[in-house]
């Protein structure tokens, strides 16, 4: 990979990542805001908002798939290091590189599944509440996976690339 591709990408991933790190701490705070809105309405007015519980359980669902992104993407998805330490740095890195392709593998069928799953919602036209359709609240799943397949295949293409050399020693 050329010197300035790559930089490119890291310029971009940093901007990128720190866009995603706003969105999910915007989201958290709605998602508390919003809770605590909801429990005082409840517990004071005897009332809600309607919809308030599903927009509540959509906001979960979104800061848990857009955080398992953005652990793929700084390496601290989880994982379990103890061959890694028994291993020397060659075979080590060989079942990094194991590990890493598996999590491709799960990341690029969960997409597939996910895009077949929203393509069903959007036949089935069911709503969520208000004008909003249940499919666009559930883009969370084909978004985050797709996210995560990137990551996961670009990570697996820089550790053969980097590591090159050392795989033939």
């Amino acid at each position: 990979m050329s010197v300035s591709l790559r930089n490119g990408i890291v310029q971009f991933s940093h901007w990128f990542a720190l866009i995603e790190n706003w969105l999910i701490v915007l989201l958290v705070v709605f998602l508390v805001l919003f809770s605590l809105l909801q429990i005082v309405l409840r517990n004071f007015f005897s009332t809600g908002i309607v919809w308030g519980d599903t927009l509540l359980r959509n906001l979960v669902l979104w800061v848990g798939l857009l955080g398992a992104a953005r652990a793929t993407a700084e390496h601290k998805h989880i994982q379990v290091n103890l061959l890694s330490k028994v291993l020397s740095a060659k075979s080590s890195h060989i079942l990094d590189m194991i590990c890493d392709l598996f999590a491709l593998v799960v990341a690029a069928t969960l997409l597939y599944a996910s895009l077949i799953f929203v393509d069903n919602e959007m036949d089935s036209g069911v709503v969520a509440f208000g004008e909003i359709p249940n499919w666009w609240l559930e883009t969370a799943f084909p978004l985050c996976f797709a996210l995560m397949a990137m990551r996961l295949g670009y990570q697996l293409v820089e550790g053969l690339t980097a590591n090159r050399g050392n795989l033939k020693t």
